[in-house]
């Protein structure tokens, strides 16, 4: 099914994600190689076969989950749409969310409609020190 807009894919996207669906997920994905999908802490996952055996995986693991977006930017363009969420994801019976997830959701205008093509999701760092900055090594 195309999406007539990025935010209805990404609408699908977080669906299928709650649903644990992996049919309705790979749904969403530009349907070529041209894909990534990088899950927090984890290596990246490249073409669909990669990043199918990826959801299916998490899906498997996963047990009942809720899921709560939130925009904090987006880079729009006549065929590409950058959107860079907060994801709340409540698991189980808890009652509120965990600390939230930063990622970043690429979207591309092919001749049917919108799909994702990339989905890079890291834990939001909050709180703490940050690391320690290195001065950057000067080369002449």
């Amino acid at each position: 099914m195309p999406y007539p807009t990025p935010e209805a894919a990404e609408a699908a996207f977080y669906a299928a994600f709650e649903a644990r669906s992996l049919d309705a997920m790979m749904d969403v994905w530009a349907h070529d190689e041209h894909i990534a999908c990088l899950h927090p802490l984890a290596a990246p996952l490249n073409g669909r076969l990669a990043v199918a055996a990826g959801w299916k995986s998490l899906f498997e693991a996963a047990g009942q989950f809720r899921m709560q977006v939130e925009l904090a930017h987006e880079i729009r363009s006549a065929d590409q749409v950058i959107r860079i969420v907060r994801e709340y994801l409540t698991i189980g019976q808890e009652t509120e969310p965990r600390p939230p997830i930063l990622a970043t959701n690429v979207f591309r205008r092919d001749g049917e409609g919108w799909r994702m093509v990339l989905h890079h999701a890291s834990p939001l760092q909050v709180g703490g020190t940050p690391p320690a900055r290195t001065a950057p090594a000067v080369l002449h």
